[in-house]
Order: C-alpha cells, then sequence, then structure tokens
C-alpha cells in the first residue's frame, strides 16, 4: 500500500537507469568496432569544458572552440554510419521526450508520470478485472424495467436513472464536499454495479480508492487484531482502510456480526467522518436492518452524514449473463 506517487518515482527511476544501461552498452558496441569513437567522446568533454570557459572569460577562442566541436561531431557522425549503426545511436536514451524520464515539466507533473500514478493508484483499489469494465458509460438502462411493491407499480427505470445521475455527481465531487453514501436494496438491482461505476471514476480523477466486501474487510481487521494469519499484509491494508480518499464497503449485512465487527465498523465509519474520507455502502439492508444488526450510534451517523440511494427492482443479473 505504498504511497502511488512513491511508486510512480521509483518506477521512473528504474526507467532512467534502464536507459543508462542501454546507453552503456551501445558505447562498449560502437567502441569495440570503432576505437576512436571513445576518444572522441573525451575529447568532446573536454572541448565542451574549453567552450564554458571561453563563454565566461568572454575570450576570443570561442568560434575556434566551437569550430572544432563541430567536427568532431561530424567525425563521429561518420564513423557510426561506417559502421552501420544510426547517427543518434549513442545519445541520451528518453523514454518520455517531454520530461526526459524526470517526470516534471516546467515545474508540473509530466503526463507520464500521471499515468504511473494512475497506474498505481489503481493497483492499490482492490477492484477485480470484471469491476474494472463497469463504468458510468457502460451502464446498461435497457435492463431495468418496472415492478411491483406491496401492489405498487414502482417506475425503476427513473429511478435507476436519477439514481446514476447522484451517483455520478457524488464520484465527481465526494472529496470535495466530504460526502458520504449508502446504496441499499434488494439484491442484484444494481448496487455493486453502481459501485464500481463511482470507483472508476475516482481513479479516472486521480483519487485513491479501496473496495473491499464487508465480509472481507472484518476478517482482516480480525486477523491483525487476533494475530491470525491472512495471507496478505493486513496492517497496510489496516492503515488504508483508514486513508484512502474513498472507501467502498459492499455487502454490508452479509458478515457474521459480533461485538468485534460492530465497534470496528463504528469506528471506521465514525474516524473517517472525522478526518473528513469519504466512505461508500452497500447493503441489502434498510436502516431498520443496519440499526438491528448493529447499534444506534451507527445508525444515527449514516443517517445524518451519508446520503441514501433505494434500489428496486427484479434481480438483473440474469438478464446482465444473457446478453
Amino acid at each position: 500500500m505504498e504511497s502511488a506517487y512513491v511508486l510512480a518515482i521509483k518506477e521512473l527511476e528504474e526507467i532512467r537507469n534502464e536507459n543508462k544501461r542501454i546507453l552503456e552498452y551501445r558505447k562498449m558496441e560502437t567502441g569495440s568496432v570503432a576505437p576512436r569513437i571513445p576518444e572522441i567522446d573525451v575529447e568532446l568533454m573536454k572541448s565542451g569544458a574549453e567552450l564554458l570557459k571561453t563563454v565566461l572569460d568572454k575570450s576570443r577562442n570561442f568560434d575556434d572552440v566551437k569550430k572544432n566541436i563541430e567536427k568532431l561531431q561530424a567525425e563521429k557522425i561518420r564513423l557510426l554510419k561506417d559502421n552501420g549503426f544510426p547517427e543518434d545511436y549513442l545519445e541520451d536514451i528518453h523514454s518520455c521526450p517531454k520530461c526526459k524520464d524526470t517526470g516534471f515539466v516546467l515545474g508540473h507533473r509530466c503526463d507520464c508520470l500521471k499515468s504511473l500514478v494512475a497506474k498505481y493508484i489503481g493497483a492499490n483499489a482492490n477492484l477485480s478485472e470484471y469491476m474494472k469494465n463497469q463504468t458510468f458509460e457502460n451502464f446498461d438502462f435497457s435492463l431495468f424495467e418496472e415492478t411491483t411493491v406491496d401492489g405498487k407499480t414502482v417506475p425503476v427505470l427513473k429511478i435507476m436513472q436519477k439514481a446514476v445521475q447522484i451517483c455520478m455527481d457524488f464520484a465527481e465531487g465526494f472529496d470535495r464536499e466530504k460526502s458520504n453514501m449508502i446504496l441499499s436494496g434488494n439484491a442484484g438491482t444494481g448496487k455493486t454495479f453502481l459501485s464500481s461505476c463511482i470507483a472508476n471514476r475516482a481513479l479516472e480523477r486521480g483519487k485513491t480508492v479501496y473496495y473491499t466486501s464487508a465480509y472481507k474487510l472484518f476478517e482482516t481487521l480480525e486477523a491483525l487484531k487476533f494475530g491470525k494469519e491472512t495471507g496478505e499484509d493486513a496492517e497496510e491494508i489496516a492503515k488504508y482502510i483508514y486513508e484512502v480518499d474513498l472507501l467502498i464497503i459492499d455487502d454490508l449485512g452479509t458478515e457474521f456480526t459480533t461485538q468485534f465487527t460492530s465497534a470496528v465498523f463504528f469506528d471506521i465509519i465514525n474516524s473517517r467522518l472525522v478526518s473528513g474520507k469519504s466512505t461508500l455502502i452497500s447493503t441489502n439492508l434498510d436502516l431498520e436492518g443496519i440499526n438491528n444488526l448493529y447499534s444506534q450510534r451507527i445508525t444515527s451517523r449514516i443517517m445524518g452524514d451519508y446520503k441514501a440511494i433505494t434500489l428496486y427492482g427484479n434481480d438483473i443479473r440474469p438478464k446482465v449473463k444473457n446478453k
């Protein structure tokens, strides 16, 4: 769970080192067939230092030194071509011509560094490959149709259209508004898909995201608390859960509830509220169900600080499978 920025900077350093290694190999390669080339490089270094000295001293030898450098460069190019190498074969190698692999252009992050940061942010998000393709752009409204609840017709499509818009707004501004959300509804009504859409949009914006099921979340924290083996670096995950920009807890209510899980759940949502970090919860439970399963103080936090969306309709998963 190391910082995505730190990891990106490390990768840029690895890129620079690899390019230097390739250049050193090329120097040995060309020097073995044309020993004059490394001699020219030494002379060019000396001439470069001499040229700088003439500039500082305002010497009249400037033109002579410059002509000698041009002569040496021309000789070097000729030797490279004569031995079957491109004329730029021994120039510095840069994977990114904009920033020369430094990650910065005029004091601002280069696009290459931004891409690397985004890559590592996504790597820490814990999204499956399937979830990475669940975006607002791929949302299929044709899966939703009217249904009947307690003898009343429910306009599921309109409700979902409104829910998607609210989720899009949340994904675009949860960090600025310090907002939180809870998605509730029966299984298969689109809660996890919407959670994935929000996660992917947040990642596109360069925000850190961590997705986990409630069962896995509490299992990890319990293993850390009681010293059990999890096969994962539980300490880093536990720290990230509290610090990540957007924590997504899926399927709340499916886990085995104990005093420990109830206490940990309250600590997570309360600590993140205090620190201004956003949380998204999806659950099959309504508020009464959450209150019965956990406690009044948890329900109170959710009612007071979470935007609630209830999804209706039949299970759309069979339709998705058949498409």
